[in-house]
């Protein structure tokens, strides 16, 4: 009784990872990817990128390994793991990133280089912080806001929103 108890134990380990990730060698395919920009009047901008990920079967050993591969990529801020047992919809890694060090691509490439590729980035829904000056004009691409300020209008997507339709 005790042999097979710990011999469940050890199996358990083994299975869950506890050694270091395996890294698949393989290419990654473009990953479905949506974009929306959220103007900021402090601060240094930060992307968020929410992964829609398949194959994690458990939030603590699966979900910890792709968080801590997530952390390990130069420029990552900081990831948490949405885990949903039970459902059918994809689990999620939500990544705040310097946008000047690294890409959403590099992210999928983490997650998906995970255990001979045992994980799979399905969508990435990023936000862009984007700063607005006092003048009302925002710094990329010359979008401008003409007499509203981010702070003073509540509704930053709205108002992105809004900039994009304008410029078509």
């Amino acid at each position: 009784m005790q042999r097979s108890f710990l011999f469940a134990i050890v199996l358990v380990l083994v299975a869950c990872g506890q050694a270091e990730p395996q890294v698949a060698a393989t290419a990654v395919p473009a990953v479905p990817t949506t974009v929306k920009e959220s103007i900021i009047s402090e601060g240094e901008p930060v992307n968020t990128a929410d992964l829609s990920i398949e194959g994690m079967s458990c939030a603590m050993m699966c979900g910890n390994s792709i968080k801590k591969a997530l952390n390990a990529v130069p420029g990552v801020i900081g990831a948490e793991i949405a885990f949903e047992e039970g459902t059918e919809q994809a689990d999620h890694a939500v990544v705040t990133f310097d946008p000047a060090q690294v890409q959403e691509e590099a992210l999928v490439k983490a997650v998906e280089a995970l255990y001979d590729g045992q994980y799979k980035v399905t969508a990435v829904d990023v936000t862009k912080q984007v700063r607005s000056t006092a003048t009302g004009t925002s710094n990329t691409k010359g979008a401008s806001e003409e007499g509203v300020s981010a702070s003073a209008a509540g509704l930053p997507s709205i108002l992105g929103l809004l900039q994009r339709l304008v410029r078509l």
